[in-house]
């Protein structure tokens, strides 16, 4: 039986290396086969394989140019390519590798290792392809709302702006920007998480007084906090030093000050706490809410970490996936201390800079 999609394309000249891999590999994976690097580029555009097994010394064009080809056609340049080859010099080795080859088998081979190594190859393509659906689908996400969101939120600012509407009809226009709103903030995240994942953001680090930050990023989440009937509590070391994006540190700390407003019950407190540890500052944020069940703890920092959907804020996970992200940029790490019942702890530890030295008159 089949595995689905386990499309295996075998190129070798030898009629006899072919009748083995068939014998091999026909009664578990689609298989197509090649006598040559031309004729598996011809097969390969129809069949579109998964993987290929791929011999080197070959008439025409051989393995190494055969790779290359495949590597240049954006239908099949994600395809995983091992060599197969009685040559086993390491600068042929580094040769395949150079043409875009995975991986490299050298005849005669262990039939059990090839077995094992085309299982790994064809789980990577598949995680390969959902990763790369995921990030698609963020794209078009992003790109097919953007304009009608702008067509509501417009309009309905304009609209708020009458005196003459009713008191019916103005909580109506409301609840549309409201929404509107939420939405434009989560297709704001969802752009930023994907370009952040295809590394297109731009980090200029320079050297800031993360103390001072710190202490911005609590002042702008002030209002926040008051609005929920909640105090933000401050004790910040002065004068540490660090290499940083101050814009994208304000995100990930703001985001993490916004999770901690949202959960702590009215009437409590945040902590937020900064002290240098050596050559580490240690950030954390402590909230007074429920706590994070134990279950969803060693996946909070995924995109979409949802358990309970009905009781879910939108965003949430979006925004500590960027939050990871960020921190991780500037050399740092993430964790979570959250015991049942009793609200949750972020530390964010990230390396500090040297102090400059004073200048002796």
């Amino acid at each position: 039986m089949h595995p689905a999609g386990a499309y295996i394309l075998v190129v070798d000249d030898n009629q006899r290396n072919l009748a083995i891999m068939k014998k091999i590999l026909g009664a578990r994976y689609r298989l197509a086969l090649a006598a040559s690097g031309e004729e598996a580029l011809a097969i390969a555009e129809q069949f579109v394989p998964d993987l290929v097994l791929l011999d080197i010394m070959m008439p025409g064009i051989d393995g190494y140019e055969t790779c290359r080809r495949l590597r240049a056609n954006d239908q099949l340049k994600h395809a995983k390519i091992i060599m197969v080859s009685a040559k086993a010099l390491t600068s042929e080795r580094l040769e395949g590798y150079a043409a875009g080859a995975d991986d490299y088998v050298t005849k005669p081979f262990d039939e059990d290792e090839l077995l094992a190594k085309i299982e790994v190859y064809r789980r990577l393509k598949s995680a390969e392809e959902i990763s790369r659906l995921k990030s698609d689908l963020l794209d078009l996400f992003d790109h097919e709302t953007r304009t009608p969101l702008t067509a509501i939120m417009t309009p309905t600012a304009m609209l708020l702006d009458d005196a003459t509407l009713t008191a019916e009809q103005r909580q109506l226009l409301i609840m549309v920007q409201s929404g509107a709103q939420g939405l434009h903030r989560l297709v704001t995240r969802v752009s930023f998480l994907s370009s952040l994942r295809a590394g297109m953001v731009q980090f200029d680090l320079e050297r800031h007084d993360l103390s001072s930050l710190v202490l911005d990023f609590a002042e702008l989440m002030r209002p926040a906090a008051h609005a929920a009937q909640v105090q933000i509590r401050t004790g910040i070391a002065p004068q540490i030093q660090m290499e940083c994006d101050a814009t994208h540190m304000r995100t990930a700390v703001c985001a993490l000050l916004d999770n901690a407003v949202r959960y702590t019950r009215q009437g409590g407190t945040i902590d937020v706490r900064l002290a240098q540890l050596s050559e580490h500052a240690s950030l954390t944020v402590a909230d007074q809410g429920p706590g994070i069940p134990p279950a969803l703890l060693p996946h909070l920092f995924e995109e979409f970490a949802v358990t309970d959907v009905a009781h879910h804020h939108a965003g949430h996970g979006l925004s500590l996936a960027i939050t990871r992200s960020i921190v991780q940029r500037h050399g740092g790490t993430i964790a979570v201390h959250s015991p049942a019942g009793q609200g949750s702890e972020f530390e964010l530890v990230f390396p500090v800079c040297a102090p400059v030295p004073v200048a002796v008159t």
